[in-house]
C-alpha cells in the first residue's frame, strides 16, 4: 500500500522503530549472555532497561499519534541482528566475542540514532509536541550508549588482538 501523506510515513516509521526496539532488546539478551567483559555486561544490562523503557515510550507516542501500537518489520535492525548473530558464531575466542558484540550494538545504536531523528523531525511536522519529547529523549539515551560503546570498543579490539 502506498505512503501517500506524512502522516502515513510518520506511522510506517513509528511501525519500523517499534520492532527494532522488540528485536534489539531480544538480541541485546542474547549478547549479555555471550559477554565475558564484565563493563560491556553492564553496559547490555542497563541499556536492556532502558530500551524497556523506551519501547513504552513509542507506545504514548502511538496513542498521541491516534495510533494503536503496531510493529512493522524492520529490515534494518533484522539486518544488523543476523550481521552480529554471524559474527558472534564465528568467534574464535572470548576476547573477539566480546569485541564482536560491542561493533555490532554499536551498529545498532547508530541505526537508532538515524531512526528517531527522523521520527523526531516526522512528529515536528504533525505538531506532536508531547511524541517530539519521548523520541528526543529516546534519541538521546541512543547517542549516549553509542558513545559509551565507542569508548569501550578501543579496549576490547586490543584484547582480541
Amino acid at each position: 500500500m502506498p505512503i501517500t501523506n506524512s502522516g502515513e510515513k510518520f506511522a510506517h516509521e513509528l511501525a519500523d522503530m517499534y520492532d527494532a526496539e522488540h528485536r534489539f532488546l531480544e538480541a541485546m539478551g542474547k549478547m549479555r549472555g555471550k559477554a565475558t567483559d564484565e563493563k560491556l555486561q553492564a553496559m547490555l544490562e542497563a541499556h536492556m532497561q532502558q530500551t524497556e523503557e523506551q519501547i513504552e515510550k513509542l507506545a504514548q507516542v502511538f496513542e498521541e499519534a491516534g495510533l494503536t501500537p503496531d510493529r512493522e518489520e524492520c529490515m534494518g535492525a533484522k539486518g544488523l541482528i543476523e550481521e552480529a548473530s554471524k559474527m558472534m558464531e564465528e568467534a574464535g575466542s572470548t576476547q573477539i566475542m566480546d569485541a564482536a558484540i560491542a561493533g555490532g550494538a554499536t551498529k545498532a545504536e547508530h541505526y537508532e540514532m538515524v531512526s528517531y531523528t527522523d521520527l523526531i523531525d516526522g512528529a515536528e511536522i504533525l505538531n506532536l509536541r508531547k511524541a517530539v519529547k519521548l523520541l528526543t529523549e529516546n534519541r538521546e539515551q541512543e547517542v549516549s550508549t553509542a558513545r559509551k560503546l565507542e569508548r569501550l570498543a578501543p579496549r576490547l579490539g586490543k584484547a582480541a588482538a
